[in-house]
Order: structure tokens, then C-alpha cells, then sequence
């Protein structure tokens, strides 16, 4: 394949030098069992989240790469600023940006949207919007530099379908859909591949701490969780080591015709 793939992404760089994936909310349960992942597969991980004792903890407990120690950046990468910042420290340490994993977020307010105060849906509607759009406007003349790169979204069959009760969310999520649709079409010219990856329910991060309000007395609250529960025990869910496995196989397979693509874990798995 040619440097116009994606594929020098994992597979062209300097001899002795590992490909850098940025993974952004590296500090939830996704994020680090994708960074974990990404080490041991040979990236070097670029860790950002907004909490800095999150970071170095995870930074410790990645498998070391001789030579190519992690970097950390403590960053709210809903902010253009910071995510550019950010993206230009990662480039300046490590030389070169190959994958980034975007997979910051928030849940958002719960409830009947008209009992939500607007300003509450809003922000978690800019929040989840600009996490994608900032990174990726800031990462994607980086990777270019170097004959491209992949975008991995982390998306959600709420920004696919619906919601209800959680409509900033799903709004949200819908947007960044729209949005790698766009990029991929326009960033194909310069080796850059964009994908939106649904990974299913995994049993962590939001999910796990969504799990504990079975008891809540938010009857928006209690309903989510227990329909987590139900899909769960209905055996609907993904098994963590399976979502981060299209994760890797997005960042590192042959992939340039599901470039664009809203993907789910069982389409990746199928194209292989």
C-alpha cells in the first residue's frame, strides 16, 4: 500500500522508532485498557487526561518501551486551546503522530429534556463535540507531516440511533459521527484514515459507575441503570479485551475501505 493508506501509521516508521498512538481520556477504564494494549502491541502511548495523578499512575504501569518512555499531558481537550497545546507537546516529544485514539468524554445531564436547564445539555453537548473536533483539528497537520495517520472516534450507537433521556449525549455523538464522515473524505489526500467506532457496552468507565445507581431515588437515573443491567445479563454486552482488539485492529490492519465508516465491533471483526 502506498503512504496515502494510513498505513504508515503502524508500519513505516524509522527503524527503532515505535509509532506514537495518542489515546485522550487515558485515565477511564476504555482509555487505559486501550493504552495498556497499545504498548504492548509496540506504539508509544501518549497519555491525556485532565487529572495528572490519573496519568502518572498509568504512565507507571504500562509495559516499558526501551527507549520511548510514555508521555503524559494533563489537558481538557474540550478546550481548542488546549487540546492544540497538547497535540504540539506530544509532536515535540515523541517526533511524530501516528494514531489517535479519541475517547474523552462525559455522560451529560439525565432526564426529560425539557426538565434539563439548557445551559446543563449544552455544555456536555460542547464538551463531547470539541474533545473530537479539537484534537483531531490539531492532530491531523501533524500526521500529515509524516505521510499520515488514523483517527479512531470513540462512538456510541446513541449518536446512530437515539437516546431518550440522555439526548445531550446522543446529539453529541451523532455530531462526531457526521464530523469523521467529513474528515476522512477530506484528509484521504494526505494518508489520514477516520473512523467511528462503536465498542458496545463494556462493563467499565461510565458504564461500571452507571451500574451502581440501580438504587438511585432519579427515577431517570435508576431506569438507565437497570436497562444497563438487563442488556448486560441479556449477554448484549462486549467483553472489554474484544472492544480493545478493534480498537488495535483499526490502528494497525489493513483498514482503508471502512475509512469514514460508523463502525461497530462486529463490523470490524467481519471485515478482517
Amino acid at each position: 500500500m502506498s503512504s496515502h493508506d494510513g498505513t504508515r501509521a503502524s508500519h513505516e516508521c524509522a527503524a527503532g522508532d515505535p509509532p506514537v498512538a495518542v489515546i485522550t481520556g487515558a485515565t477511564g477504564g476504555l482509555g487505559a485498557a486501550i493504552a495498556t494494549a497499545c504498548a504492548e502491541r509496540g506504539f508509544r502511548p501518549a497519555l491525556v487526561a485532565r487529572t495528572r495523578s490519573a496519568l502518572e499512575r498509568l504512565a507507571a504501569a504500562l509495559p516499558a518501551q526501551p527507549g520511548s518512555p510514555v508521555t503524559t499531558v494533563c489537558a481538557d481537550v474540550s478546550d481548542m486551546s488546549a487540546a492544540a497545546v497538547a497535540m504540539q507537546k506530544i509532536y515535540a516529544d515523541c517526533g511524530r503522530i501516528d494514531v489517535l485514539i479519541d475517547n474523552a468524554g462525559v455522560e451529560g445531564p439525565i432526564g426529560l429534556t425539557w426538565e434539563i436547564p439548557v445551559e446543563q445539555w449544552w455544555e456536555a453537548v460542547r464538551v463531547n463535540t470539541l474533545s473530537t473536533v479539537a484534537t483531531v483539528h490539531a492532530a491531523i497537520p501533524l500526521m500529515a507531516r509524516h505521510g499520515g495517520g488514523r483517527v479512531i472516534s470513540i462512538s456510541s450507537a446513541a449518536g446512530r440511533h437515539r437516546w431518550p433521556t440522555l439526548s445531550s449525549y446522543s446529539v453529541a455523538k451523532a455530531a462526531g459521527i457526521t464530523f469523521i464522515e467529513n474528515i476522512a473524505s477530506e484528509a484521504r489526500p494526505y494518508g489520514v484514515l477516520a473512523f467511528s467506532l462503536h465498542p458496545g457496552i463494556v462493563a467499565t468507565g461510565l458504564t461500571t459507575s452507571a451500574l451502581d445507581e440501580t438504587d438511585s431515588t432519579d427515577p431517570w437515573r435508576r431506569r438507565r441503570a437497570l436497562w444497563l443491567r438487563e442488556q448486560i445479563e441479556a449477554g448484549r454486552a462486549v467483553p472489554l479485551p474484544r472492544a480493545v482488539s478493534a480498537v488495535l485492529e483499526l490502528a494497525t490492519g489493513p483498514a482503508a475501505e471502512l475509512s469514514g465508516r460508523y463502525l461497530t465491533v462486529e463490523d470490524v471483526t467481519l471485515s478482517r
